[in-house]
């Protein structure tokens, strides 16, 4: 299968939640998310080249990536969206909603979580050993501690982290557009990097409205039921606002 968009359900004709996952990660990802959202709106999830049920080779470069997905989404946008971005994800919500805009499609809001601003700099990993690759990965929290101790089945995992990894350490931010559409800055309280850097997005945004989790990096896992409750909030404020 090739399939890059997933639904979890068939369209109610409400708004949708267009998911785009962490490096690593694919649509299943977002399955506990979708489990707490799904009486609220209809929640679709990006599945990239070489993640999950995706057969397509992988891809390392980020602005290649959000190109297929522009083509893939554009035909379903026909209604409100939210764009919903998490770390890698995040950069690709954020790239994604700039083209969008040229071209005059506007998301009612995007939701950037666990990620640094696209002008920082990032320290290069992708290049690492296997054992000190996966150290790094671990250290996020984002593999479960079972998965931790198969090695057989995390080292079937490492080609698409790398590739992640790869797309979004040679991405270079070269269009200064800013987006119109209202931005929210989700982070976990316990992740430095992107704590630090937090509000140097307002520099690439109209408009930012910061919330911070309890938590690491990975705070999607550990507080899906309070990122539920604050993209619910989200979807409700970008409800009123169309009407």
């Amino acid at each position: 299968m090739t399939d890059v968009l997933k639904t979890f359900v068939p369209s109610s004709g409400g708004m949708q939640l267009i998911c785009f996952p962490f490096a690593g990660g694919y649509s299943a990802s977002f399955r506990p998310l979708y489990d707490r959202l799904k009486t609220d709106c209809d929640m679709m999830a990006i599945e990239p080249p070489g993640h999950g049920t995706n057969q397509m080779e992988l891809v390392d470069d980020l602005e290649t990536l959000v190109g297929m997905y522009k083509a893939a989404l554009e035909p379903k946008l026909t209604r409100p969206f939210v764009l919903f971005g998490y770390s890698m994800g995040g950069m690709v919500a954020y790239r994604l909603a700039q083209r969008l805009e040229k071209e005059g499609i506007f998301p009612s809001a995007v939701i950037i979580s666990a990620i640094q601003p696209p002008d920082c700099k990032r320290k290069k990993v992708s290049h690492y050993d296997d054992d000190a690759f996966l150290d790094h990965i671990i250290q996020l929290g984002g593999i479960p501690d079972e998965l931790v101790r198969n090695r057989e089945v995390i080292n079937y995992f490492l080609p698409s982290f790398r590739a992640d990894y790869r797309a979004l350490e040679s991405f270079l931010h070269t269009d200064h557009s800013l987006v119109s559409s209202p931005v929210y800055i989700l982070n976990g309280d316990k992740d430095e990097k992107c704590m630090r850097d937090a509000s140097g997005w307002e520099k690439w945004v109209r408009k930012a409205e910061f919330h911070t989790f309890q938590g690491g990096h990975m705070f999607l896992l550990s507080k899906t039921e309070e990122v539920a409750a604050r993209i619910r909030s989200i979807l409700a404020e970008a409800g009123q606002t169309i009407r």
